[in-house]
């Protein structure tokens, strides 16, 4: 399984904290950067902690090794997990805080 990097980049630091469990507002941009030897065709989110994994975020897209991509996610806090094509876990992060445009680095 892949060891994730997860780096922040933000402008300001959003203020306050998001109630667990509340409906995140606004979208913002999460870059996916593909740096495993696996094609990743399957993003998933949940709240953290819930079991239920939900839709997957790439739809008909898929990451190449050595590339990268921007979906567009609701703001919040989320657990993250990717798959590759045959449907094996490639990644998984808890407890991602996402407020701002953001870089996920798989490697």
């Amino acid at each position: 399984m892949a060891r994730w990097l997860l780096a922040m980049v933000l402008s300001a630091c959003a203020a306050g904290r998001a109630n667990r469990g509340a409906v995140p507002t606004g979208s913002v941009g999460l870059t996916v950067h593909n740096r495993t030897t696996d094609t990743v065709c399957y993003l998933y989110l949940s709240i953290p902690n819930e079991d239920d994994w939900g839709a997957d975020r790439l739809g008909s897209e898929s990451i190449a090794p050595g590339e990268a991509l921007t979906v567009r996610l609701p703001a919040g806090e989320f657990d993250l997990k990717t798959e590759n094509c045959q449907h094996e876990p490639t990644g998984v992060l808890h407890g991602a805080r996402i407020t701002r445009g953001t870089t996920l680095v798989l490697q």
